[in-house]
């Protein structure tokens, strides 16, 4: 047959390469054959075929057929506009076939204008709540640690009608709009999986790329309640709606935001810390408190309704606990994925921005930017494939676009070329190999950027994320290496004994972090978690120059949570809590057994030059322990910290850190009571 045009010709090539896939369409001109064959185990029978414009759309019949073949001659224009459905003559469900499907699989659903607004209701929230809403009603609502991973994408189009809709674990939302006013989406929600409107537990979840449509109000039903935790960014939105990163009067450990635009209040009460970076806040926090610990805003706009002097740098000697940095020093936002005006997809790779203010959009530009053809430059990846067909992709100059679901790795994922760009959909999870150097590991080249990767430790390996081999001299400053929305998980998942070195290593300089969740799991599946099952000594270990990271989530880990050993880095927002299981003392000793503890952030001693805005730095001990500082740093002038802060979250007389920084500034230990000690700013002096 004579294809069609290039997107389909490249998608066939996509999924005929996909191990067990048996059932590719064939596109012709303005036809589409399909092959059932392997859904019906190669018997003929009577079918039935239906085919819709939308995925939930109407389906009309456009014939029968006795072959597991059947060609489908009125297909005209893009074929990713076609849905079929294959039945047996008594109404059973043989098959759901399309191009999408095919390229996307399974679990990438996507909507458009003819679909059913009642029908993409159903079908959103029915993922969410599975059997019914409430506890142990099954589907991703309680799936904290389920395999299950799901992209819902909207084409351009308003699906106000379609009401609200629940964001579950492992989903990730997104319009394929150029800008964020292209889909237009009614409200979105994120109940709390755990008792009494408790939203600690609420992660691994994102919205991307549209807008929410509705009435600004304080009611709880009205407003957008985006109540989440770790690992559960927002970016690229639009909301009317009042935002509130809280479920009721439920207590959260949030969060981050990037690139977003709130024309009404966005905040809470009873969020633990919130990190927003590049967006507009027109009535800044309006009503709500944003009273605990700490809230960073970087390179951020507010508008005239917005109460400027509450996002003043605070004194935090006086009880503040806002941080506000005028402009954004150097990033890149995370690419995503939408579809041109000719039909065909593709990636949007923004521009680097320096020195940037608000929002990288308007409401008919995208902004500055390379796009990227999905099928012409892309390997469209799918769970099952070799590692080895990765690996030769990217050798070959090809990106990578992860589909939903898991990929287990039988060697590193190797970049080595300059300017790659690896990217997931839907909560892609890569599983690094057992005794690997790394997962993934980046050669010390220019310009690669990952976003939208959650890295699972099943295995041991030494590391789960590098970024250089080894600390050079090569500069990348006019085009660093940007890591965007990146989270890792060492136990919780596999029962088993895993050890990993450090999670994540970064060698090269310049490189900039863009939200990262690096988690020693404290809780998960039967058998995954505990001081000798789950053991990994860092999350971050920084040993490359001119490291620049914004959103830095990073906890429990066994020695120093975070060393710092590279000159003149800048880090923006850190929320950090101490493992909880360290089992005495004894065995929780650093520099060489003679100081009690690990500090959460460690700046090496050779350091000369470093930054950092905003720490929030938590103990979490089920037993007597105590640290003796929560950040230690060298007394050199180049050093700056601004605004620290700790806090007790299990009190008593015998734990807790013995102070902030460097031995000054008395924290929570031996207090009995829960309290937070704060301290405006350390400079060094020599």
């Amino acid at each position: 047959m004579k294809k069609l045009n290039l997107m389909v010709a490249a998608a066939m090539a996509a999924a005929t390469a996909i191990p067990g896939n048996s059932a590719p369409l064939e596109v012709g001109r303005n036809s589409i054959t399909l092959d059932f064959s392997s859904y019906v185990n190669g018997a003929d029978g009577q079918y039935v075929i239906k085919r819709s414009t939308g995925r939930v759309g109407d389906y009309r019949i456009i014939g029968r057929t006795t072959s597991p073949r059947f060609t489908d001659r009125k297909a005209k224009g893009n074929p990713y506009n076609y849905y079929y459905v294959v039945l047996k003559a008594n109404g059973d469900t043989v098959a759901s076939l399309s191009a999408t499907a095919e390229l996307f699989g399974p679990d990438v659903w996507i909507y458009g204008p003819s679909d059913k607004p009642e029908a993409i209701n159903r079908e959103i929230n029915r993922l969410h709540d599975g059997a019914g809403f409430g506890r142990n009603a099954g589907g991703t609502f309680h799936d904290q640690m389920g395999k299950g991973r799901y992209a819902l994408l909207f084409e351009p189009g308003d699906y106000t009608a379609a009401g609200e809709f629940r964001v579950g674990f492992y989903t990730h939302m997104a319009g394929l709009g150029k800008v964020p006013y292209d889909v237009k989406i009614s409200n979105v929600q994120t109940p709390p999986p755990l008792r009494n409107d408790n939203g600690t537990c609420t992660f691994w979840r994102s919205v991307e790329n549209f807008s929410v449509i509705g009435p600004e109000s304080y009611e709880h039903e009205k407003m957008f309640n985006w109540a989440v935790s770790q690992a559960a960014p927002y970016r690229r939105m639009y909301s009317q709606r009042t935002v509130r990163n809280q479920w009721k009067h439920g207590w959260v450990s949030g969060g981050f935001t990037a690139d977003s635009r709130f024309d009404a209040p966005v905040g809470s009460d009873g969020q633990q810390q919130w990190f927003t970076r590049n967006s507009f806040l027109n009535q800044g926090r309006g009503r709500f408190a944003e009273g605990a610990y700490n809230f960073v805003f970087v390179g951020d706009v507010l508008g005239d309704k917005a109460d400027l002097a509450s996002y003043a740098d605070a004194d935090w000697d006086r009880g503040g606990n806002v941080t506000f940095v005028p402009t954004t020093p150097v990033v890149r936002e995370k690419p995503f994925l939408f579809i041109g005006d000719d039909g065909r997809f593709k990636v949007f790779r923004p521009a680097i921005r320096r020195d940037s203010k608000g929002i990288s959009y308007t409401e008919t530009d995208m902004g500055e930017g390379t796009v990227i053809d999905l099928l012409d430059n892309f390997f469209v990846a799918r769970p099952g494939v070799s590692t080895r067909e990765l690996n030769e992709n990217l050798a070959a100059g090809k990106h990578l676009l992860f589909t939903p679901g898991m990929f287990e790795l039988t060697e590193p994922l190797h970049i080595t070329l300059p300017n790659t760009l690896v990217m997931g959909l839907g909560w892609s999870t890569i599983v690094p190999p057992e005794g690997a150097e790394a997962g993934i590991l980046v050669d010390d080249v220019d310009g690669v950027q990952i976003a939208a990767i959650l890295l699972d430790a099943w295995h041991s390996s030494n590391t789960m994320l590098k970024i250089g081999h080894e600390k050079t001299g090569v500069s990348h400053a006019e085009n660093p290496v940007v890591l965007s929305d990146i989270f890792l998980r060492i136990g919780g998942f596999v029962p088993k004994k895993v050890e990993v070195q450090h999670a994540v290593e970064i060698n090269s300089n310049n490189v900039v972090g863009d939200h990262f969740w690096i988690w020693r799991a404290d809780h998960g599946v039967r058998g995954s978690v505990g001081w000798d099952i789950n053991k990994a000594k860092n999350g971050l270990l920084v040993n490359g120059d001119d490291v620049t990271i914004y959103g830095l989530f990073n906890e429990h880990f066994q020695e120093y949570q975070t060393l710092w050993l590279g000159e003149n880095g800048n880090m923006y927002f850190y929320q950090c809590e101490t493992p909880y299981d360290a089992p005495n003392q004894e065995v929780f000793m650093s520099e060489n057994g003679t100081r009690p503890g690990y500090a959460a952030y460690k700046i090496g001693e050779k350091v000369r030059t470093h930054s950092a805005f905003g720490l929030g730095i938590y103990d979490v001990l089920h037993r007597d322990i105590m640290f003796e500082n929560s950040i230690e740093a060298p007394d050199h002038k180049g050093i700056n910290i601004h605004h620290m802060v700790n806090t007790s979250f299990i009190p008593g007389p015998k734990k807790g850190f013995n102070y902030v920084i460097n031995g000054t500034v008395g924290s929570t230990y031996p207090h009995a009571k829960q309290y937070v000690a704060r301290k405006n700013h350390f400079s060094g002096t020599k």
